[in-house]
């Protein structure tokens, strides 16, 4: 029988001759080290394949036609004090004026400039008010200026456009429109309305480039209230707008997921930092829309992919390329959409004192954007003291931001009406890009933004009763 010593594991009084003993050892150790390098490096290689990699994008942008998500909106095309080049109108025309529509006035003025048309002192003011950058003009000419008639012929209004840019009448399309009409009717044809496909010059990247666009023109100014001051009564008769139902779309991948830019220009000629508006949106989703009141971004914003963010940095002003520039890993991304943190903004409570929402730790925060001038904001004061009585003793805040013109004024409507709960002030004369309003892009009133106690906005103008709902939930 054999024992089992229980330290050693081996028959007691029986020797194994191992003479190969270091070398099996040093065998046994390479073979270890070897398989711990091949694994860090079979590990080392699915982490890197797996890995998601982010970088600058460039999104090449397409001409689509209509409004797409965008509010459609037109502009007014005014008289002209300087002289315009045409020939070629038609005889049957009773009456007319003729009107210009510059895609590229800067390059103009800057050309009137050099001809000596235009005085420096006139320049120096024109590039200062509008940060005009010579730099990016050329010496040369370019043809920018579409021209634009519109008269009277057998009682009916004309609009004929110079789509082709060469300053004759006789070739183009005239159009035709009954006038006078009521409000009612003008709205119902307004998308009834044609279109023209227009030539026009710019100078962009170093090049005159030809465009075209398609110009939607309109005699008709419904319950809007203008006056040219001019001398001439001929010009007095005629009211001109026009709109471009032509937006942008284009797509980019990140990390095997796709996603949409549709970009507009407010349908108003070239695309420029202030008034590009710009959706991104993952193929997955639903569009947004303006109509349905979602906030596009503009240029130099923010948005933020799988905890990173990407700035919009520029567009081109043919709108033919979108640049975006990645910045970084953020899991706190900031935005003004429901999912984002607040932005960094200033604000004043109505007694002058400094807001910021350290005041409300571990609180829901519910802003409230009104004013005095507002009738639905003062309709929903009612509702608004309701919701405020019912969550007062939970960590729940009530901040209204007053977005008036008079601060005696508001803080004598808040105690008339017992708004028992914090007020801001932000003065609708002094805009400033910092305030909360502009931070926080609130262009209708009222509007309702929910933060929970981490900064996050939860809810973006929900009606009171949806907000109810949250809060219960949340509290």
């Amino acid at each position: 029988m054999i024992a089992i010593n229980k330290h050693s594991a081996k028959p007691k009084n029986w020797s194994v001759e191992m003479p190969n003993a270091p070398y099996l050892n040093r065998y046994r150790a390479f073979n270890d080290y070897t398989m711990k390098q091949l694994l860090f490096l079979i590990l080392s290689i699915l982490i890197i394949s797996c890995e998601k990699s982010y970088n600058d994008i460039v999104v090449d942008l397409k001409s689509s036609q209509g409004y797409g998500p965008f509010t459609p909106r037109q502009i007014i095309i005014w008289p002209t004090s300087t002289k315009l080049d045409y020939r070629n109108v038609p005889d049957d025309i009773q009456e007319y004026v003729v009107r210009k529509l510059d895609f590229q006035p800067e390059q103009s003025y800057w050309h009137r400039y050099l001809n000596k048309e235009v005085s420096p002192e006139k320049f120096e003011k024109y590039i200062s008010d509008y940060g005009i950058d010579t730099t990016k003009l050329t010496k040369d000419y370019v043809d920018s200026e579409v021209l634009f008639l519109i008269g009277t012929k057998s009682n009916k209004r004309v609009i004929i456009i110079d789509s082709d840019n060469d300053g004759d009448f006789s070739n183009e399309s005239i159009l035709e429109y009954v006038y006078p009409l009521d409000i009612k009717r003008q709205k119902e044809i307004s998308k009834t309305l044609p279109a023209i496909r227009t030539q026009y010059e710019i100078f962009d990247d170093n090049n005159i480039i030809s465009k075209n666009i398609l110009i939607k023109p309109s005699p008709y100014k419904g319950s809007l209230g203008i006056g040219f001051s001019t001398d001439n009564e001929i010009e007095k008769k005629y009211y001109l707008f026009a709109s471009f139902p032509e937006y942008k779309k284009g797509s980019f991948t990140v990390n095997n997921n796709n996603y949409e830019i549709h970009t507009s220009n407010g349908f108003i000629k070239n695309y420029y930092g202030s008034d590009t508006k710009i959706f991104i949106v993952s193929s997955e989703d639903t569009l947004p829309s303006t109509l349905k009141g979602d906030i596009p971004y503009e240029i130099g914003d923010i948005f933020n992919i799988d905890e990173h963010d990407f700035s919009i940095d520029s567009i081109t002003i043919s709108g033919d390329k979108l640049f975006i520039k990645y910045l970084g890993a953020n899991v706190y991304p900031v935005g003004v959409t429901e999912g984002y943190f607040l932005p960094k903004f200033k604000s004043q409570y109505i007694d002058y004192s400094v807001f910021t929402l350290e005041n409300y730790p571990d609180q829901y925060v519910l802003l409230d954007f009104w004013g005095t001038w507002c009738i639905p904001c003062i309709k929903l004061i009612p509702e608004l003291k309701k919701l405020n009585s019912e969550f007062e003793n939970k960590p729940f805040a009530l901040v209204s931001i007053a977005y008036d013109t008079d601060r005696k004024k508001v803080k004598s409507f808040v105690e008339k009406e017992s708004m028992k709960w914090d007020h801001l002030f932000v003065d609708q004369d002094n805009t400033d890009a910092n305030s909360i309003v502009e931070k926080l892009k609130i262009t209708s009133f009222p509007t309702t933004i929910l933060i929970d106690p981490q900064g996050k906005i939860i809810a973006r103008d929900k009606s009171l009763d949806e907000l109810k709902v949250i809060l219960k939930n949340a509290l």
